[in-house]
């Protein structure tokens, strides 16, 4: 048997389910009218010795924030060391500011330590070996310098003998054959002081050029010991 259901009616009806819309949005309004009739002074108590009051200018306005970030180079720079080696120390940190000629790492290579070493040694022995090639030089040219004196003596001599003989052959009172053996004499002894003074100008040049290619040699190897 069917049961009959009864319809609401008067303030019943504001119950039911048909009317819950109804009072939302009656709930909205009123929460909207709220908002816009609500007062908006608002009242903050702080104490008057940590207020400064100036008087208002026109003026720049400088607002500053504060952000974290990574500064990017804008250019990179690839460096290759000539000679490699063990990092025995960092002297300057990735992002350090840097000029030219600042050393950045202190690298050990035992194999380049040697050779450096070896270059030093090399160099001493190369300037004593000039150093006694100029102490032998030197006695060289005192040894030509004493021959070229004691010929030019001797040739002098010879001369003043040539002379002599030169007088007394015109005067008949040599022989022919004493005057031509001195004359032989003073000029074999002219020829020979005149060989010992151009070997002395060449031994002079031949001593310059050679001192001067083993200076070269030596500045080459003091540069080449810089570059390692």
């Amino acid at each position: 048997m069917d049961k009959i259901i009864e319809k609401k009616t008067g303030w019943r009806v504001a119950f039911t389910k048909k009317a819950m819309p109804w009072w939302l949005g009656a709930l909205l309004g009123i929460f909207i009218i709220y908002l816009i009739a609500r007062p908006n002074n608002k009242t903050l108590r702080v104490d008057k010795d940590t207020l400064t009051v100036s008087a208002a200018t026109r003026g720049e306005f400088n607002d500053y924030i504060r952000v974290s970030g990574r500064v990017q180079p804008m250019t990179t720079i690839q460096l290759s060391p000539q000679e490699g080696g063990i990092v025995q120390a960092i002297l300057i940190e990735e992002g350090s500011k840097v000029r030219a000629g600042d050393p950045i790492l202190m690298l050990s290579n035992d194999n380049l330590d040697l050779q450096i070493l070896n270059a030093e040694a090399e160099l001493a022995e190369k300037e004593n070996i000039l150093r006694n090639t100029q102490i032998q030089m030197e006695q060289q040219k005192l040894d030509v310098r004493q021959n070229e004196l004691e010929y030019g003596t001797n040739v002098e001599k010879l001369r003043r003998a040539y002379e002599q003989q030169k007088a007394l052959d015109e005067d008949k009172l040599i022989a022919r054959e004493d005057y031509l053996k001195a004359k032989e004499d003073y000029e074999l002894a002219l020829k020979k002081y005149d060989l010992i003074r151009e070997r002395s100008r060449q031994d002079s040049l031949y001593r310059g050029t050679q001192v001067d290619r083993m200076e070269e040699s030596l500045e080459n190897m003091l540069l080449n010991m810089s570059m390692i």
